[in-house]
């Protein structure tokens, strides 16, 4: 019999990262967790970055130690978080990418929306003006340093750590999508409208390629020195919430809903072209690309952010308190009054949750919150209420009827969450898988390497391999 492949997914978010090994095994999908590593912006000079090679160093010991438990994996692919980028020149890093909740890019945005309006500028690309998308991070990095863009070459995330390892530098669409850099209708950068107001050059764009595409092997030095042997590369579908997507386990992805659950809440569904009406502007959606020319037509939500950078202030204050004791102190909690818009900006960078949360609820008129155990339930219940509005929004905007929510991700690990949206937005949940990014990143891989043919097959594989849990 022949032994079953092994494949290497690196999933990178924005608060850690993981390697994991995929294979087939008796017609399901196996997983095994080889690595996990923190992963956190840092501050300098009142900025955020990323630290990019300490990144890369966690990545080369994955590398080291999938080889060891399975000496010759068929590839290796990376998913990251959106929007963020890197600069190259000569082949070396011009300095470290900046995290997307630096606050530089505001007036960057005000400057370059003076030049086109927000609606033109979403018919154009069909992503919705954020103020972390790249093309304004570039409008702030020409002004901010207005030759770094000389002579160089820029690649999203999982694309410039991809070219670190192998050398190949091409930009997968998915990552490049959520960039607002493409064009709407074709997958194409968008040379002759958008790049051209942001005076960005076109030397710094390379080559687009489609995912479950094969990216060269890893360096001939790197494996030396690694030793190990030259793992085949694949672009999978870079961006997280892409790969997740591809995980859904649905027999007609394009009646379901899905939300895609971890640092962001990613609600949306998947479409056969771009909706770019006034009303889905207005309602905040995006038109980010998918597998096999499909669009991700979804709204960006905070998401478990609000928890994390909870738990993390409190934990730097000396209050010994993991996520499973926020949910537990939130459930017995019933009909309280507390609640935020959790997509204020107010929440967005990092810093003291629990005293914005706090501030919000004060100058909002419900009164102060009584204990920690009521601020958590009121992040608890403000996402679900926000879920529920844009659900309603989404059938509003595609005609959808939605009777049933596939959550995906880590955050399904959160049973009482999950019975909250149910209640909530009065749909069937169905949870799970609860790896969906690694998962979609190996399903990338299997149709790169032909031991699937498309998305219709890697979906049945899911559906075989990880059961869901049912709320509602």
């Amino acid at each position: 019999m022949e032994k079953s492949k092994s494949y290497l997914a690196f999933d990178l978010g924005a608060s850690s990262g993981r390697a994991i090994l995929g294979s087939v095994k008796n017609g399901r999908l196996e997983l095994e967790e080889i690595h996990r590593f923190k992963n956190y912006p840092y501050e300098k000079d009142g900025h955020y970055f990323w630290n990019f090679r300490a990144l890369l160093g966690e990545l080369e010991t994955g590398l080291k130690r999938a080889v060891a438990a399975a000496p010759n994996p068929a590839s290796f692919s990376i998913d990251t978080w959106g929007v963020d980028y890197a600069l190259f020149r000569n082949g070396e890093l011009i300095h470290d990418p900046y995290c997307y909740r630096d606050g530089r890019t505001e007036s960057a945005m005000e400057a370059f929306h003076k030049k086109i309006s927000k609606a033109d500028f979403y018919a154009h690309n069909g992503i919705q003006p954020l103020v972390f998308n790249t093309i304004y991070q570039l409008c702030a990095e020409l002004r901010d340093r207005p030759d770094v863009l000389n002579d160089s070459t820029m690649l999203l995330m999982p694309d410039a750590l991809h070219y670190m390892l192998t050398g190949t530098a091409t930009s997968e669409v998915t990552i490049a999508s959520t960039g607002a850099l493409l064009k709407a209708n074709s997958p194409e950068w968008a040379m002759d409208d958008l790049t051209r107001l942001a005076g960005l050059p076109s030397e710094i764009f390379t080559k687009l390629v489609p995912p479950a595409t094969p990216a060269g092997c890893l360096k001939t030095e790197t494996a030396a020195r690694l030793g190990i042997p030259r793992i085949p590369a694949v672009k999978c579908a870079s961006h997280d919430t892409a790969s997740a997507v591809l995980a859904m386990p649905c027999a007609d992805p394009e009646k379901a809903l899905y939300i895609s659950l971890g640092t962001w809440a990613l609600l949306g569904a998947e479409l056969r072209t771009a909706v770019r009406t006034q009303e889905a502007l207005d309602s905040h959606f995006t038109n980010e690309r998918g597998v096999e020319d499909t669009f991700r037509f979804l709204c960006n939500i905070m998401g478990t952010w609000l928890l994390q950078e909870t738990r993390r202030t409190w934990t730097e204050q000396g209050k010994d308190i993991s996520f499973a004791d926020m949910e537990e102190t939130a459930a017995p909690l019933d009909g309280q009054a507390f609640r935020i818009d959790p997509d204020d900006p107010v929440f967005f960078p990092p810093g003291d949750m629990p005293a914005r949360v706090r501030r919000y609820c004060a100058e909002h008129g419900q009164g102060e919150i009584p204990n920690d155990a009521a601020l958590v339930r009121c992040i608890y219940d403000s996402l679900a209420d926000c879920f529920k509005k844009r659900i309603e929004q989404l059938e509003s905007i595609t005609g959808k009827k939605i009777d049933t929510i596939n959550i995906l991700g880590g955050g399904t690990r959160d049973r009482f969450f999950m019975r909250l949206v149910a209640k909530t937005t009065g749909r069937r949940v169905l949870a799970g898988p609860t790896e969906a990014t690694a998962i979609g990143n190996i399903l990338g891989q299997m149709i790169a390497g032909g031991e699937l043919k498309n998305a219709v097959e890697a979906r049945d594989l899911v559906a075989k391999s990880f059961p869901l849990a049912v709320y509602g």
